[in-house]
């Protein structure tokens, strides 16, 4: 049974991440923001910063466990310092939190990132970016070399993948996210995960098959098994806003590839079984063979999906 209701309660008590979380972030980057803006090195060139990957495309979910923090992606838009090399944008944003009493502890330079670890709630990760247009650059010290990007394009690809399917794609991936850190007996990084998904949507598709969440989660399994069914060796995925960049290499190698398409066959029988059960305590006990005893056993009234905030003025998500 499709088991709507239930799958709106699992999204709300479950799977999202809650307001408080969210509040809890916002409030943390605008103490980072104002940090950033009052440094001798960065105040001439700072332009902007902005939430970036799953918090901007509203495909971030609840961490696994409560000990295990949730990570926030934010874009530092800056101008070009004539000055500096790629790698002196990481260099000297790193410099300056550990410089800082405050920071000093908790901040670390990743290959592309400053990351600041707020242990056991959230880290940040920090990415300079330099405008290109239609791009955007990002810094890359240890090879000190630039690197073409669009995570704006990529979102609004996203987006309009998400119309098509009648609102219920951006739940889905929150849902399968959900199911791969649950199981953690396969791995794909979101934005390969969130093409994967997205590619199997087209423009005017067949609406009945995005009727609703649970329909759509078996439309989307559905074709995205046959999609890796079709493809015995690891397939090129293209980033649909970057045809340079091969989502593949970076984020999998054969051996990832292989469990995943194994693992995705076995849960797309799974859900298909479970959506298709036309009683409604079995159709429960399978959606919870899938998403684990956390998907609930009864829903005591209808509710309608409570999702949490996705920007800094906590406006509410929309879908």
């Amino acid at each position: 049974m499709e088991l709507i209701n239930y799958f709106d309660k699992f999204l709300v008590d479950t799977v999202n991440l809650n307001k408080s979380r969210i509040d809890k972030l916002n409030e943390k980057e605008i103490i980072l923001r104002d940090f950033i803006k009052a440094s001798d090195n960065f105040k001439n060139i700072y332009k902007d910063m902005q939430q970036q990957g799953s918090l901007s495309q509203k495909t971030i979910i609840k961490p696994a466990t409560d000990s295990k923090g949730f990570d926030a992606d934010l874009a530092l838009m800056l101008e070009k310092n004539p000055k500096w090399e790629a790698k002196d944008y990481l260099i000297e944003l790193h410099k300056i939190f550990k410089e800082n009493g405050n920071y000093k502890d908790i901040v670390s330079l990743g290959t592309r990132n400053v990351k600041i670890d707020y242990s056991g709630v959230f880290h940040v990760d920090i990415v300079p970016c330099l405008e290109n247009p239609p791009q955007y650059l990002i810094c890359n010290w240890v090879a000190n070399q630039y690197e073409n990007d669009n995570p704006i394009g990529f979102k609004n690809w996203l987006f309009e993948k998400n119309g098509y399917s009648n609102g219920h794609l951006i739940k889905t991936i929150r849902l399968i996210k959900y199911l791969r850190d649950i199981k953690t007996n396969f791995s794909v990084k979101s934005i390969l995960l969130n093409t994967l998904l997205g590619e199997r949507i087209i423009f005017n598709d067949n609406i009945a098959d995005f009727k609703n969440l649970p329909t759509t989660l078996l439309t989307l399994f559905k074709r995205l098994n046959l999609f890796l069914q079709n493809n015995s060796s690891m397939p090129v995925i293209l980033n649909p806003v970057l045809k340079s960049e091969d989502l593949t290499i970076r984020n999998w190698d054969k051996d990832k590839y292989s469990n995943f398409r194994d693992k995705i066959k076995l849960y797309c029988g799974k859900v298909e079984d479970a959506h298709n059960e036309k009683d409604k305590e079995k159709s429960i006990e399978k959606w919870q063979l899938v998403f684990g005893d956390e998907f609930p056993s009864k829903v005591d009234q209808p509710k309608a999906d409570q999702a949490i905030a996705s920007n800094t003025n906590s406006r509410p998500w929309s879908y």
